[in-house]
């Protein structure tokens, strides 16, 4: 398994529940991708405002089975920076909080179940699953080629150069990192890759004084004068996670190109932009920003142009042509870039190792819908 994800690390427990035995390569020290969770100054905070949310009953059973009762729900308050002037509220507050989406301040998804302890504590137990019978979950070890023999794919060479066969390897790698990942690829192949961009992000944690500095969960920014794109509240999401520290942390996104002379600041610069720009909200005073951290995320998002559908129709032929390869993660319908949608697609790939089952994995994901729809809520699964 490449990449411990949400599909990756769903594939690999489910791998490991059939009884086989799973090698897991993450090329970063944690689990969980961009749902990862980070602990700071005494509290677990995620990547900006990951949330898990999921109509299809397979989904959703496998989450309470890794989770438990370990959750509690999560109602969104999602706000606008500037607002519309149809949706200002009297005062500062009511400005700088307005109507998301344009009838109400609840998200687009009215609840969503939320781990007490972030969405990191999902992935790390379904990694911990694997270790347990027999797996292995190798952190900080990128793989730097996929190991291709007459048309199959046979195993994986790392960046020190060890290689590990393997009867089956699951990737959930983007496509653009896939393709130079290959030996030998033809032309077509190389451009199609080279021509799919992923952008990176930068998270900038910000230790506030006080608690609830505001209500909202999170804030979209469009206010050009602003560099961030989203403004995360961690203290209105579960109590659980706060593990009784009464400072409050806010996080700021930024997204930048991997050329962009951005992504090349020092830590330093992020936490002295991100405090300013805070501060510039009139959110927080700045004399109440008591630390900062950034983190870098990167090849962490497509990029969509009118070539991206292309470009990935000239990988996916390739890549099917492949035996002994599953690919999921972020590619076919590239946009639907949710957890939910990873762990179906993870087990899903684990389905075709097993079973045989012949999952089209690069189909829409309205192909894999099932039949009935369920949904968490506090006192369990609704059907």
């Amino acid at each position: 398994m490449i990449g411990a994800g949400a599909g990756g690390a769903a594939a690999a427990y489910c791998l490991a529940k059939a009884g086989l035995e799973v090698d897991v390569y993450e090329a970063s020290g944690g689990v969980g991708g961009l749902a990862r969770s980070v602990g700071l100054w005494g509290q677990s905070v995620g990547v900006g405002p990951q949330h898990f949310f999921s109509a299809d009953p397979r989904v959703n059973e496998l989450w309470l089975e890794v989770v438990g009762g370990d959750f509690e729900m999560v109602e969104p308050v999602v706000g606008s920076h500037p607002a519309r002037a149809a949706a200002a509220g009297s005062g500062l507050g009511g400005l700088l909080r307005g109507v998301w989406p344009r009838h109400g301040r609840r998200a687009a998804v009215p609840e969503f179940a939320h781990p007490r302890h972030g969405f990191g504590e999902v992935y790390s137990r379904m990694c911990e699953f694997v270790e347990k019978r027999g797996g292995r979950v190798h952190l900080d070890t990128p793989v730097a080629q996929l190991v291709v023999d007459d048309d199959r794919v046979v195993g994986v060479r790392l960046n020190n150069a060890d290689v590990y066969e393997h009867d089956h390897v699951v990737s959930s790698m983007p496509p653009a990192v896939l393709a130079g990942r290959l030996p030998a690829v033809p032309a077509a192949v190389a451009a199609a890759g080279a021509g799919l961009t992923l952008g990176n992000t930068v998270v900038v944690y910000l230790l506030t004084s006080g608690q609830s500095v505001f209500r909202d969960t999170w804030i979209n920014v469009r206010d050009p004068s602003l560099r961030t794109g989203r403004i995360t509240n961690f203290d209105n999401w579960v109590p659980a996670a706060k593990r009784g520290e009464p400072e409050t942390v806010v996080a700021l996104e930024y997204w930048c190109s991997g050329e962009h002379e951005f992504w090349r600041w020092e830590d330093e610069q992020y936490v002295a932009l991100a405090r300013n720009e805070l501060a510039a909200t009139g959110l927080v005073d700045i004399d109440e920003i008591l630390d900062g951290v950034a983190l870098r995320v990167p090849k962490s998002l497509p990029v969509y142009r009118e070539s991206l559908r292309r470009h990935l129709d000239v990988l996916e032929d390739h890549l099917q042509g492949l035996s002994g390869l599953e690919v999921i993660g972020q590619h076919g319908p590239i946009v639907r870039n949710r957890q939910g949608h990873g762990i179906l697609m993870g087990m899903l790939a684990a389905q075709n190792i097993v079973e045989d089952a012949g999952h089209d994995l690069w189909a829409d994901p309205a192909v894999h819908a099932h039949p009935a729809t369920s949904r968490i809520t506090a006192t369990g699964l609704v059907y």
